[in-house]
C-alpha cells in the first residue's frame, strides 16, 4: 500500500497523466466534429508546445525563485512577460514548426488571441496552485511527523527514577519474603508493557488507562509511609470513552514526589476522575518542605509535559488550573 502511494505521488506519474488528459481535453475542445479524429489530437499536440513551455518555465524558475520567496513585485511582471513569450512560441509553432513537419495535414492557428491568453492563464494558475498546494501538503506532513515525534517523546518522560525506586521496593519485599512480591512484579510488568507497547495511539480506552493508573499508584505507595493517605476515586461511565495515554501520570508522579515524603502524619493525596460528557481529573496533595519545591517551581517538567500534550492533543478544548496554598497543592484538569 505504501509503495502504491509513493508511485501515485511520483511526479514521473502525475505529470504524464496530467498532460495526457490535457491533450485529450484540448483536442476535444478544438475538434472539428463530434467524433474525435487523429487530426484533432495532432493539433492538440502542437497546441501543447507553448503550454509545456509556459508551465515548466513557471514551475521550475518563476515559482521557486520568485513566488515562494515572496518576491511578488518581480513575479507578476515576470508572469506577464512569460505570457507574451508563450504567445510568440504558439505563433512560431504553427508558422515554422508545422510547415517543416513531413505531414499531409495543413493547419493554421485559428484561435483568437483573447482565447489563447485565457487558456494560457488557466494553465498558469492551475499549475501554480497545484504546486503550492502540494508544497503546503508536504509541509503539513512534516509538521504532523514532528508533532508525532514530540508526543511520543512526551509519553516517555515519566520519571525514570520511578522504575529504579519500584525495583528497590520490590527488592525490599523480596528480602522480607513478602507475599506481595509476585503481585508487585506483575503490576510493574503490566505497567511497563503498557508504557512501551500499548500507547502508540493518540487515544486509548479510558478503562485501560484507569487500570494502569491504579497499578502505578500501588507501586508508588511502596515508597510512602504507612500513615500516608492515598485515595483514588473513579466516577461515571468509562465504557467506550477514550483519552490521551499517560496524560495523568506526570500529575500523580508530582504528587508523590513533592507531597508524600514519609515524614509527616498529615501526608495525603486525593485523586478523582469523573467521566461524563467530558473528563475531569482533580488531584490535591500536601506540600513538602520548601527546599523540596525546586525553588518555587513546583512540579517542573511534569506539569510542562501535561501542558504541552494538552496543547497538541486537546487544543482549545481543555482547562488546566493549578492552585496552591502554603500547605496544599491542587491541579484541576477538564477535557471537553
Amino acid at each position: 500500500m505504501r509503495k502504491l502511494q509513493q508511485v501515485i505521488n511520483s511526479k514521473w506519474i502525475q505529470h504524464p497523466v496530467f498532460w495526457v488528459l490535457s491533450v485529450y481535453a484540448i483536442g476535444n475542445y478544438f475538434a472539428i466534429s463530434n467524433l474525435l479524429k487523429f487530426i484533432d489530437f495532432f493539433y492538440s499536440l502542437l497546441f501543447h508546445i507553448p503550454l509545456l513551455f509556459l508551465v515548466y518555465v513557471n514551475l521550475l524558475i518563476l515559482v521557486p525563485k520568485l513566488l515562494k520567496k515572496g518576491k511578488y513585485h518581480f513575479y507578476i511582471p515576470a508572469v506577464a512577460l512569460l505570457l507574451l513569450v508563450t504567445y510568440g512560441v504558439h505563433e512560431l509553432t504553427f508558422e515554422l514548426i508545422l510547415p517543416a513537419l513531413p505531414t499531409e495535414y495543413y493547419m493554421v492557428s485559428f484561435t483568437d488571441a483573447e482565447v489563447l491568453i485565457t487558456i494560457f492563464i488557466i494553465y498558469l494558475v492551475l499549475s501554480t496552485l497545484l504546486t503550492l498546494s502540494k508544497s503546503w501538503y508536504k509541509l503539513q506532513q512534516v509538521e504532523k511527523e514532528k508533532l508525532s515525534i514530540e508526543l511520543n517523546s512526551l509519553k516517555t518522560q515519566v520519571n525514570p527514577h520511578f522504575l529504579f525506586n519500584s525495583l528497590n521496593s520490590i527488592y525490599s519485599l523480596a528480602l522480607a519474603k513478602s507475599e506481595r512480591t509476585a503481585e508487585t512484579v506483575l503490576e510493574l510488568s503490566n505497567l511497563l508493557r503498557y508504557m512501551l507497547y500499548e500507547v502508540g495511539e493518540e487515544k486509548v480506552d479510558i478503562e485501560k488507562e484507569v487500570e494502569m493508573i491504579e497499578n502505578y499508584i500501588e507501586l508508588q505507595k511502596l515508597r510512602a509511609d504507612d500513615s500516608t493517605k492515598v485515595h483514588f476515586e473513579v466516577q461515571g461511565n468509562l465504557k467506550d470513552k477514550k483519552v490521551a495515554p499517560l496524560l495523568f501520570f506526570p500529575l500523580i508522579e508530582n504528587a508523590f514526589k513533592h507531597g508524600v515524603k514519609g515524614v509527616s502524619e498529615s501526608a495525603f493525596i486525593e485523586m478523582t476522575l469523573n467521566v461524563g460528557k467530558g473528563i475531569e481529573f482533580n488531584i490535591i496533595n500536601n506540600k513538602g518542605k520548601v527546599d523540596d519545591l525546586e525553588q518555587g517551581k513546583y512540579g517542573g517538567i511534569g506539569l510542562e509535559n501535561v501542558r504541552r500534550r494538552l496543547e497538541l492533543i486537546y487544543p482549545k478544548s481543555h482547562e488546566f488550573e493549578i492552585a496552591e496554598t502554603e500547605k496544599v497543592f491542587e491541579v484541576k484538569l477538564k477535557l471537553k
